[in-house]
């Protein structure tokens, strides 16, 4: 009997599709060499590739609102299926409190992976100095930290980053000392490794990465290739390490990174690329909405 299908989510914050140009740090091919070799191009508009366990295309993010994509509708809308800037009327920047924390109450990823007897893993790392902060004030809870919460998920503290269960939102743990953790970092290499690993022991594992949404802000082409190269290893590691019956899901709330000419967020198309036995199923998806729906319908024909 074959294993039941799991899947690996990873989330790229503010990655787009744009067009190819020294404006656009996606388009060199030395920002991501492993990537662009595995994948067969640039992650540029226009990129179509549909193997049998590799898929790459453009999708849309915007959802029928007009205005710039945002993160706090952009990744309800990633992780719950729902339409959440339509829901709203409107994209909403920054964390998902008031109405749309009910978006995530209601169809959570997590929460509806757990109902179908699955099991789930938020494989970021936390720090008790998060929390604090968020009891404080001083931050507001994440899209990613309310699918936790509203569905009972333990998060990863220290304890499970030094046994190798976790990882920092920044990949090797560099900026960790930011959240009050003491660990020495770890190469993109590590934690690709440990991130497949992870992926192994759990029906759906998500790990959320922020720092190319950062570098577009800055528009700073030296840290956007820096960041991109990281990514790179990182998402490298994980295929050449991903178990037979995971399938790898990387995909964006909004474009940002892919052109640096302006520090706002962009109306360009996200890419979905998908490697694993699952990758075909995939091939119907053309919004951000449609992720989380495909991932509970294929669990449960599983079943």
């Amino acid at each position: 009997m074959l294993p039941s299908p799991k899947f690996l989510f990873v989330f790229l914050d503010g990655v787009g599709l744009g067009t190819a140009g020294c404006h656009n740090p996606l388009s060199d091919p030395c920002t991501m060499p492993t990537l662009t070799e595995l994948v067969g191009t640039t992650w540029i508009a226009g990129t179509d590739v549909q193997l049998s366990k590799q898929l790459f295309k453009a999708i849309d993010a915007q959802l029928g609102v007009s205005g710039l994509p945002q993160s706090a509708t952009g990744q309800t809308a990633l992780f719950t299926g729902r339409n959440a800037p339509q829901f709203l009327g409107r994209h909403q920047t920054g964390f998902a409190n008031g109405s749309l924390r009910r978006l995530i109450e209601e169809s959570g990823l997590f929460k509806q992976v757990l109902a179908q007897d699955g099991t789930v893993a938020h494989a970021n790392l936390y720090s008790p100095a998060y929390f604090e902060a968020i009891a404080q004030r001083r931050l507001r809870y994440s899209v990613g930290t309310l699918l936790c919460l509203t569905a009972g998920v333990t998060f990863a503290m220290q304890t499970e980053y030094e046994a190798g269960k976790a990882i920092f939102w920044d990949i090797t743990g560099e900026l960790a000392h930011n959240r009050g953790i003491v660990a020495p970092p770890i190469s993109p290499g590590v934690a690709g490794k440990r991130l497949a690993q992870i992926a192994q022991s759990h029906t759906v594992t998500l790990f959320e990465c922020y720092l190319p949404d950062f570098a577009g802000h800055a528009q700073d082409w030296s840290q956007s290739c820096r960041i991109l190269q990281r990514i790179d290893r990182f998402l490298s590691t994980v295929v050449e390490n991903l178990p037979a019956h995971v399938t790898l899901i990387v995909s964006s709330d909004h474009g940002n990174i892919e052109d640096l000419t302006t520090k706002r967020h962009t109306e360009n198309l996200v890419p979905l690329w998908v490697v694993g036995e699952q990758a075909t199923a995939f091939a119907p998806i053309e919004a951000i909405t449609e992720i989380t729906p495909k991932i509970l319908q294929l669990l449960s024909v599983s079943c």
